[in-house]
C-alpha cells in the first residue's frame, strides 16, 4: 500500500473560537463516508502553550467537511494516551508512557479524580475492564519487564500485579469465551517489546533485542492460555481491534536498524485460531501504524508517517487507501469511520493525540 505522502509530519489541528475543524479522510467508498447522525467523541489534544487537555467534541457537517466543537475540556498534568469507558458517564484517561497518573472523568458533570502511579512501575497508556476489575499495562521500572496491574474498577486500588511475558505491554482487549479457540473469557495483551530504561524516559534502546508478542491471560488469575510471536522480531505489536468474526487485527510499528527494512515493513497483522501472520499488502508505508479499528469488511489502519490510511478485508487484501495528512486517531461504528488528520482553515495549531472514542 503506497500513497504519495503529503508534506506534513504532525497531527496539527487548527482552532478558532473553540471550534475544531478536522479533516476526515476515509479509506472507504464515498457512499460510506456520509454520517447519518450527530457524533460525539472523547479526545485529547495539546494546546498551543504546550499544555494538554481531554474533552468532548461534537461533530457537525458531512464527509470531509466535518467540523468539531469542543463542549468539554479538562486540563491534564502531562500528555495522555489511552481513553476508555468505565461506566455510565465516566471515562478513564491514562498518561502516555512512561506515565504516572490515571484520571477518571465524568463527561456530564465535568468532575474528575486522579490517582498517581506507584513509583516501582510506570503506566504504558492502555487499560481494560472485566467485571469489577480494571487492568492497566505497565512496565517494571528497575527490571524493564512487562506487567499487568489489577485494580478495583471503582476505586483504582491496586489488587495484584501479573507478568505479561514480554516487554513494553501496550493495548489489551477483553475477548469472550471461544475466541481464538480458548474456552474461557480472556485478556489479550500486546507486548510492544521495545526495551527502555528507567533513567531514559521514552528513549528506545534499539541495539537490544526486542520482546514483542501477544499473550492471552485468564482475567481472574493471570494464567497464560497462549502466546504468539512473529518471525520478524523487530516488529512491535501495539494496537488491536477485534472483528465481529473474532479475528483480531494488530497495528504494528517497525524498529529495524536499517531504514530501508523499516520503511518497507508490514504494519498490519491478523490473529485467528490458525495463528498470527503479517499482511504483506500493508507494507511500504514507512513502517508505522498509529491506530486500528474494525469495520464489517475488515480493518482500517492509520499510517501516520506515510500520511495515509488503508482499509483491508479479512484475508488481508487492500480494499481502499487514501491520503490523510498525519493520520492517527480512529473510531468506527458500522460502516462509518472517523479518522483524525490535518485541517488547514484556521491559524492557531492544536495537536490531536493518538486516540479518540465515540461516546
Amino acid at each position: 500500500m503506497v500513497i504519495d505522502p503529503v508534506l506534513n509530519s504532525r497531527r496539527q489541528f487548527l482552532v478558532q473560537s473553540s471550534a475544531l475543524a478536522l479533516s476526515m479522510a476515509l479509506p472507504l467508498p464515498a457512499e460510506l463516508a456520509t454520517h447519518t447522525r450527530q457524533a460525539r467523541l472523547l479526545a485529547a489534544w495539546q494546546l498551543p502553550n504546550a499544555g494538554y487537555q481531554v474533552g468532548v467534541l461534537n461533530a457537525a457537517g458531512l464527509g470531509a467537511a466535518l467540523s468539531y466543537t469542543v463542549t468539554t475540556a479538562v486540563d491534564l498534568p502531562t500528555r495522555p494516551h489511552g481513553l476508555m469507558h468505565l461506566q455510565g458517564d465516566e471515562y478513564l484517561v491514562i498518561a502516555r508512557r512512561p506515565g504516572d497518573w490515571l484520571l477518571r472523568l465524568n463527561i456530564r458533570s465535568g468532575e474528575t479524580s486522579r490517582v498517581w502511579q506507584e513509583e516501582d512501575r510506570h503506566l504504558n497508556g492502555h487499560s481494560a475492564v472485566y467485571g469489577d476489575w480494571l487492568y492497566t499495562t505497565e512496565t517494571d521500572v528497575l527490571g524493564g519487564t512487562g506487567a499487568l496491574a489489577v485494580r478495583n474498577r471503582h476505586t483504582f486500588e491496586l489488587l495484584d500485579v501479573w507478568p505479561t511475558l514480554g516487554k513494553d505491554p501496550h493495548e489489551m482487549l477483553v475477548l469472550p469465551k471461544g475466541g481464538l479457540g480458548i474456552d474461557e473469557p480472556f485478556l489479550l495483551v500486546a507486548n510492544g517489546g521495545i526495551p527502555t530504561h528507567a533513567d531514559m524516559g521514552r528513549t528506545q534502546l534499539n541495539q537490544l533485542p526486542m520482546d514483542s508478542s501477544l499473550v492471552a491471560l485468564h482475567p481472574r488469575t493471570g494464567k497464560v492460555f497462549n502466546q504468539w510471536t512473529l518471525s520478524d522480531t523487530r516488529l512491535s505489536l501495539r494496537h488491536m481491534a477485534v472483528h465481529a468474526s473474532g479475528v483480531v487485527g494488530i497495528a504494528m510499528q517497525a524498529h529495524h536498524g536499517n531504514a530501508a527494512l523499516r520503511d518497507a515493513a508490514p504494519v498490519l497483522a491478523l490473529l485467528d485460531e490458525n495463528g498470527l501472520r503479517t499482511v504483506n499488502e500493508s507494507a511500504g508505508v514507512k513502517g508505522y501504524a498509529g491506530d486500528i479499528v474494525a469495520t464489517p469488511q475488515g480493518f482500517v489502519i492509520s499510517c501516520t508517517k506515510n500520511n495515509s490510511a488503508g482499509h483491508f478485508d479479512m484475508q488481508g487484501n487492500l480494499l481502499h487507501s487514501r491520503a490523510a495528512n498525519a493520520a492517527c486517531a480512529l473510531a468506527a461504528e458500522g460502516e462509518q469511520v472517523w479518522l483524525g488528520s490535518l485541517a488547514v482553515e484556521f491559524s492557531r495549531p492544536l495537536e490531536l493525540d493518538n486516540h479518540w472514542l465515540l461516546i
